[in-house]
């Protein structure tokens, strides 16, 4: 709007991809006007394209043929035009919409218009082939400014998703509905509409979740696609067609069964893009265009395309899609497909989260001597769709007298998958690595004794769920002496490898020693990113642990990217692990002090877990959702997520249920008060200490210095005097400076915690500082400290500790005191204050020397920073 009202500026041209918001913009504009300008609407359209101001005809229609080809004529009756809306002298502003696809006589027409200063332009266009020549030539002299529409960034999605749905979104929704839309607002809106929603979103407890699987088209979005493609030429439709179905198809494939100018022509125009890589392969620009395609091309039709390209394409068995593609083409035309194909399929459709063709593909595989591995799949599909017991009935079949060591390998970490997924407990996953055991050695005896290398592939697998289950107990210094040896020993596979480090780097965590554990993590997510699709079902299982190791040891920076990374890739896991995202964050939040945010974040984690909780992590959110609400004065939400906590079942790792319980502790005392608090979680301190579980222990003890039990800062100190990483670090400095009631070395903690964005902790080491230099009369030095955790507190978001708000009540002012810092800080004299209240000068100098002092300030100008006006 200010570069349409700027007197040296005649306009804009905004360029974007369909749906970008082009035409919203013109609305906003031409509403925004509010009849101040007359407006000129111009609809470019392909048709008319070669129609000398064919795009001007709705406004020339009293001129006559032979003033039809005139230029002056043309503006004449565009003058009059004007003239009828009562323009009153006003330079007039043209809107064109689809400007790529205006005649040029109309361009040349407007361009001069807006040359000699008697017209404005709002031209709005795609970038191929983009704007007019003449419009580019004004933008290059400065009379035109240009704009680049670009698609939606993930936080202006999940901010218009919240806005159209009313209600907060998980982000794994968001970003999931960000990966099919491309950020496309038009195409974002779509699916969001009550219609197309109601079929893939279910609304808990206030939170917007995924229900199923992926959200697919409707009749809404299928007529805005539709109405992109309107206008194509029949091979190019075809082009469209072929790379829908065949996607991503080899650009010399594509050339040689389509028109290849028709092929050139929709890369120009954006609609196909070239993916990088040395092959050579053609997509569609967004996905939702083959969705469409797909569902309207007929059946007939389709086969006969797939027929004629189902020779060519198998050479694609090097991209997953293309294989998908080609197993589902040979499905739907009748083609001989072997079993181990079919298998194959099923596989990796699985690892996709994709168990509509998995159970296509499984169903159909029929050589005995594969059925049995057709049988796991069908169950992860099942599973997959929420079938547990019917998975569970497929796994268990799998198993009885199992004569293969990769099925029972694959049926064994199914069955514990399932487990995890019902809540089961760590009893009943050992149950399970026992009776792979047996297996195992009932095949090892078939064979008569001779140990091959995937008989002690298979022990090695055993030792590596074995070790899974004292992680769950918390028995992580058991576990980690054979972690360490299965990772080191070159016998192993890199699958062994990375399931040892992913536990590993658990187990390292959880001890003191998170930038260690971390480092693990690092490497098994390297392991899944070198291998394509192979080990992608490890992935939230790795980024769990990763995750919690990076946010103990204080590395704020790179779990943001870590959930940065992981959001964008939006692939199905995310349906399944979709409070991980909030849990994440909360859990950061609240680590750092920022208590509004932390309460919010962990609350949508908790309804994102009770509709699917593989990582367990329910019981420990739901206790941390407890605390945070506690702390932010929620003591409604507090009381409703203790008693929630209280009901759920006794289920995964024994860590994350005491981290809950530990946190409901904190919050009951918020509610009912500190000292049976303090007492529960000096006990818990201790039993973790005595089973190695450090990092627990030391949450405990700090809570319970957070509620003022100073006997907890000896074992504290004690024990966070070897952990790695900041946060350790910061933990540590604050015991012993406690300890020692040393003021110095808290402020130094003090600035140490606040560099490293510890702001809780921050504030707790200054409010105690000043209440120790208060209790030992150096007033001076105590009230200096004050303007710090003023700045501290500021950062937590409404909590008020116990430290610091003893510390700020001995420098709480009056009501009086504070209406004098008001006028002061305004610039009043002492005199115009006095007058004001009724007093002498004196009292007001007075005052203001007892206020200097209570604020630990010298000078009249530093109340100004104190308390702006």
């Amino acid at each position: 709007m200010a570069e349409l009202s700027q007197a040296h500026a005649f306009g804009a041209i905004v360029v974007g991809d369909p749906g970008l918001g082009k035409t919203a913009l013109a609305r906003a504009v031409g509403d925004g006007l509010d009849g101040r300008v007359p407006v000129v609407h111009i609809s470019a359209q392909p048709s008319l394209k070669k129609v000398p101001f064919g795009a001007l005809s709705p406004y020339l229609s009293d001129l006559s043929v032979a003033d039809a080809g005139s230029p002056i004529a043309i503006y004449r009756a565009l003058t009059r035009h004007l003239g009828q809306q009562g323009s009153d002298g006003a330079v007039p502003l043209f809107i064109i919409d689809d400007a790529h696809d205006l005649d040029d006589s109309t361009s040349v027409l407007l361009a001069q218009l807006i040359a000699t200063q008697r017209a404005r332009v709002l031209v709005l266009a795609r970038p191929n082939p983009g704007p007019p020549a003449e419009f580019l030539a004004l933008s290059h002299d400065g009379m035109l400014h240009r704009h680049d529409l670009t698609p939606l960034d993930r936080q202006q999605i999940h901010e218009l998703c919240v806005r159209e749905l009313g209600d907060e979104i998980l982000a794994s929704v968001s970003a999931v509905l960000g990966k099919t839309s491309e950020g496309n607002p038009m195409f974002l809106l779509a699916l969001l509409h009550a219609e197309a929603r109601s079929k893939y979103l279910v609304q808990r407890n206030g939170v917007w979740c995924l229900s199923g699987e992926r959200p697919g088209i409707d009749l809404r979005l299928t007529d805005l696609i539709q109405g992109q493609l309107r206008g194509r030429s029949r091979s190019e439709l075809e082009v469209l067609e072929t790379v829908a179905l065949a996607e991503p198809i080899l650009l010399t494939v594509l050339y040689e069964s389509c028109d290849p100018q028709a092929v050139d022509t929709l890369v120009d125009d954006q609609l196909l893009s070239l993916i990088p890589g040395p092959d050579g392969r053609v997509s569609l620009a967004h996905p939702l265009y083959g969705e469409v395609i797909r569902a309207q091309v007929p059946i007939g039709r389709s086969i006969t395309i797939r027929q004629r390209l189902l020779h060519l394409v198998e050479n694609q068995a090097d991209s997953v899609e293309g294989f998908l593609r080609w197993v589902s083409w040979g499905l739907d035309c009748g083609a001989t497909l072997d079993d181990a194909t079919l298998l194959k399929a099923a596989i990796v459709a699985n690892r996709f989260y994709d168990p509509t063709f998995a159970l296509r593909a499984a169903r159909v595989v029929q050589a005995p001597e594969l059925k049995s591995r057709a049988l796991v799949e069908i169950a992860h599909a099942r599973m997959t769709r929420g079938d547990l017991l019917y998975a569970r009935e497929l796994v268990d079949e799998a198993l009885l007298n199992c004569g293969s060591l990769r099925i029972a390998k694959e049926a064994t970490l199914l069955s514990i998958d399932l487990r995890m997924r019902a809540g089961d407990t760590s009893q009943k996953i050992r149950d399970d690595v026992h009776r792979w055991e047996s297996a195992v050695n009932r095949i090892e005896q078939q064979r008569r004794g001779s140990s091959s290398r995937s008989v002690l592939l298979s022990r090695m697998g055993i030792r590596i769920l074995s070790c899974f289950v004292l992680n769950l107990e918390g028995r992580y210094l058991e576990s980690e002496t054979q972690l360490v040896a299965i990772r080191d020993n070159p016998e192993g596979t890199e699958e062994t490898r990375l399931a040892a480090l992913a536990l590993l780097g658990e187990a390292l965590g959880s001890t003191g020693r998170p930038l260690a554990g971390a480092a693990a993590t690092s490497e098994a997510l390297n392991i899944i990113g070198a291998n394509g699709h192979r080990f992608l079902r490890h992935q939230e299982f790795v980024i769990t642990r990763h995750g919690m190791s990076l946010i103990r040891s204080g590395q704020w920076k790179a779990i943001g990217s870590l959930l940065a990374s992981y959001s964008q890739a939006a692939d199905g896991g995310m349906v399944h692990f979709g409070g991980i995202l909030e849990y994440f964050e909360g859990l950061m939040a609240l680590r750092q002090g920022r208590i509004r945010t932390a309460r919010k974040r962990l609350m949508l984690a908790v309804e994102g877990f009770r509709e699917s909780d593989i990582a367990q992590l329910l019981s420990m959110s739901t206790g941390m959702a407890a605390y945070a609400c506690a702390m932010a004065g929620d003591t409604a939400g507090a009381q409703r997520y203790s008693d929630e906590f209280a009901a759920l079942p006794a289920y995964g790792s024994l860590q994350a249920r005491l981290q809950g319980k530990i946190h409901v502790v904190g919050a009951n005392a918020q509610l009912i008060g500190a000292s049976a608090s303090i007492n529960e979680l000096r006990r818990i301190a201790g039993d973790a200490e005595s089973t190695g579980m450090a990092t627990l222990a030391a949450s405990a003890l700090e809570l319970a210095v957070r509620l003022g039990d100073f006997e907890s800062l000896t074992p504290l100190s004690r024990i966070t005097t070897a952990f790695e990483g900041a946060d350790g670090a910061v933990v540590n400095a604050m015991a012993v400076g406690m300890l020692k009631k040393d003021p110095v070395r808290l402020e130094a903690t003090a600035l140490k915690a606040k560099d490293a964005h510890y702001f809780l902790i921050a504030a707790e080491c200054l409010g105690t500082a000043i209440n120790l230099l208060s209790s030992q009369g150096q007033t001076q030095r105590s009230r200096a400290l004050q303007p710090a955790l003023n700045t501290m507190i500021d950062k937590l978001e409404g909590f008020r500790g116990r430290q610091f708000a003893e510390a700020q009540s001995a420098t709480k002012l009056t009501q009086r005191e504070q209406d004098i810092v008001t006028l002061a800080s305004r610039g009043h004299s002492n005199r115009d204050i006095a007058e004001q209240h009724g007093v002498s000068v004196r009292t007001v100098e007075g005052h203001l020397y007892r206020i200097f002092a209570k604020l630990g300030i010298s000078r009249r100008e530093d109340l100004q920073d104190l308390h702006p006006s």
